[in-house]
């Protein structure tokens, strides 16, 4: 949280959307009960997997090797979505952060990598949100936070359908920076059928990564 995060905070705290207590969306006392723990699943399929694990099926058509996804896009999860991209409050990046470490693995010699948000969408919020969500989490894991990808263009995914919205997203990343040989792993707040994860993860991959995984707070069905 910046300075005037907190500042805005004091003077205008948020009600906790569980228990109404004030200071924050979701308080200290909520937090640790606030979202069920969900088993292990190919996030792609939803088949059980260990450690999550994208599937040896899935993982024919996929670049990642495991997505850790803290919950399902609804409830609690949506509203502080909701909170954080569209009513401007920033500082429940803290509060996502806590939440998704809340099940995740050991995590090791790997690199953050916010998966970028569009410049206009940028511009309309005041800051990038899944930047912000990295820089949250890089200081909860004490791993590196570095911004390997570039947006290129406005695209905007519309409709459920996974070809859809592979042909979308298709050309909107650019890698920068040295990735060759690095363990990399994707930020994003919501993702439905991956498809924006994975054209970043493939992007990576050609540029050099030796490995790329993600972790997304929600995802939507």
């Amino acid at each position: 949280m910046n300075l005037l995060d907190g500042l805005i905070s004091m003077v205008a705290p948020h009600d906790c959307l569980l228990c109404g207590r004030e200071g924050k969306l979701v308080c200290s006392w909520c937090l640790p009960d606030a979202l069920p723990i969900l088993p292990p699943t190919c996030y792609r399929c939803h088949a059980l997997s260990p450690d999550n694990a994208v599937c040896d099926i899935c993982r024919r058509s996929s670049p990642l090797k495991h997505v850790w996804v803290r919950t399902n896009y609804d409830g609690l999860a949506k509203e502080l979505i909701h909170y954080y991209k569209f009513l401007h409050a920033r500082a429940s990046a803290d509060d996502i952060a806590s939440l998704i470490i809340q099940d995740l693995p050991y995590l090791a010699d790997y690199v953050l990598v916010p998966v970028p948000t569009a410049t206009k969408r940028v511009r309309q919020r005041g800051f990038d949100h899944t930047k912000l969500l990295a820089k949250e989490l890089s200081k909860l894991l004490n791993l590196e936070a570095h911004r390997y990808l570039i947006r290129l263009g406005q695209s905007q995914q519309v409709g459920t359908k996974r070809q859809q919205r592979i042909k979308q997203v298709a050309g909107s990343f650019r890698a920068v920076g040295s990735v060759a040989g690095r363990k990399l792993l994707l930020i994003d707040d919501v993702t439905t059928t991956g498809a924006t994860i994975e054209e970043a993860a493939r992007v990576l991959k050609r540029a050099g990564a030796k490995q790329v995984d993600a972790i997304v707070f929600a995802q939507a069905k």
